[in-house]
């Protein structure tokens, strides 16, 4: 019988102690393995923490008593117009009426302020992506791709999308493969600058000081900073470029053309044997892979490869299925 790599199990526990910041590296390491192990594990972690987000916000808008504060308000105003009522002759009615109706609608102000920033995250707009060591592609709404490395973190607005493509890149590592539409712009917003695609595939890489701009296909543009004045250095395939934080500047290197037996273009499987993965990768690297044990030649995985050697591959399959591997002069070998 084939073993299915998707479990209906779900770690709550893991989860929670995640969301709280108390969990161990150990710990950290099974949640990992669990989220990468099938598309659908991730979704639900996905929606987990954006649920547990949505509870927070909630939480703070709900501690906001009204009332209460209108009591506060109502007792001082109160105090400061007896004081006054004791110095001159003037109607309590007319001094406290007024500000009343200022304090009321402050308050009113303030509450829906509130609600306004933070309407899309409480009606579940706000989608936000985290990133595996299997590195599974994500179908955005208009049809581009986005794989994040592990660690990295990105969010779109699924309502505005449609209108104005963006994807904030949070941190780590991304690949976007972007579909064009015809006067529509792809914009990866930065924390102090942005990548707008002009119909291409490109890496980008928040680094400490840096950001980095790699292009695999088409002309991609990167700002060095914000609003209409900021500069954009426009980029082409198999070029480099380079934005450094502290100085705001934009550089751009050319890179040598690489051979597509080194590394994968856009290699994807969707609930496919590792056996069936291996020989796929054998025709397209010309090498050897050796998977040792029928159990582990049937087990099954989705996966998506763009840009990464045969070496950085089997890595990646050997972590996501928790086995080990190596390589010699005759291949490499994946086993238990």
């Amino acid at each position: 019988m084939e073993e299915n790599n998707t479990s209906r199990f779900i770690p709550y526990d893991l989860i929670q102690k995640k969301l709280d910041g108390a969990i161990s590296e150990r710990e950290g390491v099974l949640l990992e393995r669990w989220v990468s192990e099938d598309t659908e594990n991730h979704r639900l972690y996905d929606e987990i923490r954006t649920i547990s987000d949505d509870l927070i916000a909630l939480e703070h808008y709900k501690n906001v008593d009204t009332n209460s504060q209108w009591d506060k308000f109502k007792l001082q105003l109160d105090k400061e117009a007896i004081i006054q009522d004791q110095e001159m002759a003037i109607p309590v009615r007319t001094l406290w009426r007024p500000r009343m109706k200022f304090v009321a609608a402050a308050i009113l102000l303030m509450v829906g302020f509130a609600c306004y920033l933070n309407f899309d995250r409480w009606m579940g707009n706000e989608i936000r992506l985290y990133g595996s060591v299997a590195q599974q592609p994500t179908l955005l709404p208009d049809g581009s791709i986005i794989t994040l490395q592990a660690g990295a973190e990105a969010m779109f607005n699924k309502r505005t999308f449609p209108q104005q493509r963006t994807v904030e890149l949070k941190k780590g590592k991304a690949l976007f493969d972007v579909k064009h539409q015809t006067g529509s712009s792809f914009v990866v917003d930065l924390e102090n600058n942005y990548v707008r695609d002009i119909g291409t595939t490109f890496e980008v890489n928040l680094l400490a000081e840096d950001v980095e701009v790699l292009v695999k296909e088409g002309i991609v543009a990167l700002s060095s900073g914000k609003g209409d004045h900021a500069e954009e250095l426009i980029l082409q395939k198999n070029q480099k470029g380079l934005y450094k934080r502290q100085t705001t500047s934009l550089s751009k290197i050319d890179l040598p053309v690489d051979n597509d037996t080194d590394v994968a273009q856009k290699l994807s499987y969707s609930n496919v044997r590792l056996d069936s993965i291996c020989a796929d990768l054998e025709k397209h690297f010309r090498a050897n892979i050796t998977v040792v044990g029928d159990s582990l030649k049937a087990r099954k995985l989705s996966m998506y490869f763009d840009g990464q050697t045969l070496n950085e591959i089997v890595q990646i399959l050997s972590k996501t299925l928790n086995v080990k591997w190596k390589s010699s002069k005759k291949g490499y070998s994946i086993y238990e």
